[in-house]
């Protein structure tokens, strides 16, 4: 099928179907073994979208189908950024096509992006969380060389990436860099488990900490902090973070924060 029909095809559709992954909370995305694109699987039929969910769940995948409305597809596509999508695979009911993300929508500045003091988008280190999160927490056995390989891709992108920490400050109000605030001045929010066990909020970027904290956000400054810097935000209760909570929800333990520090650095 020629990518231009498809294209046109995809943008005049009241509405279309996208695999979504509750293992992480985010749009399913696997690895093209031809093309290795990073991609997500959209459908213009409901049915056809549920047909290849059933595929996934006689794996011991679990995914879900959701409905993309055309007001909202643009915004969709666009957010496949930050995850580090750069294509779309869609089925329209005849035929599958391959769509660079790029033909659809315009890809934004990435450069400025990341390297904004405030992080905007995190999206090497999305994309590895989510390929080792949907392998992890499959209910099947896994191929532990696999595992492992895509447990290391995601820790080597874990150091080198920047982080928010969510903090109010007493008496030191406008300062959050976490070199110079005292950490007598600081209040950091926490999670609380079934389990009675406390873990801290963490982000990879400032729609992961809106999407969490939404309106009590306003409440809450931005800090940054690098890998290396976490231990030393760590209250005394703390077992460790709870990155993106409102998505990936992935755990780093004290213990695992250290180990790493000292593999890395």
């Amino acid at each position: 099928m020629d990518n231009k029909f498809a294209i046109k095809k995809l943008q005049k559709l009241e509405e279309s179907f996208v695999v979504f992954s509750p293992l992480t909370r985010m749009p399913y995305v696997a690895c093209d073994p031809e093309t290795f694109d990073d991609e997500i699987y959209l459908f213009a039929q409901e049915e056809d979208c549920r047909a290849y969910i059933k595929t996934l769940n006689e794996e011991k995948t679990p995914a879900s189908a959701l409905k993309i409305l055309q007001s909202q597809l643009n915004v969709f596509l666009n957010s496949l950024y930050a995850l580090d999508v750069n294509a779309v695979l869609f089925d329209d009911g005849a035929g599958k096509t391959i769509i660079a993300l790029e033909d659809l929508v315009k890809r934004p500045d990435m450069e400025k992006l990341t390297s904004s003091k405030i992080p905007v988008i995190n999206p090497r280190l999305t994309l590895t969380m989510i390929y080792f999160l949907q392998e992890l927490r499959r209910q099947a056995p896994h191929e532990m060389a696999h595992l492992r390989e895509l447990e290391e891709e995601m820790i080597a992108n874990l150091v080198k990436s920047t982080f928010i920490l969510g903090i109010e400050t007493i008496n030191d109000e406008e300062n959050t860099d976490p070199e110079k605030v005292n950490i007598k001045n600081v209040r950091i929010p926490f999670v609380k488990t079934k389990e009675g066990d406390i873990y801290q909020p963490l982000y990879t970027d400032f729609s992961e900490f809106r999407k969490y904290t939404g309106q009590k956000g306003q409440k809450q400054r931005m800090s940054t902090l690098t890998f290396k810097q976490l231990p030393r935000f760590l209250i005394k209760q703390s077992k460790g973070y709870v990155l993106n909570p409102a998505s990936v929800n992935l755990v780093l333990t004290a213990d695992q924060i250290k180990r790493i520090i000292q593999d890395f650095f």
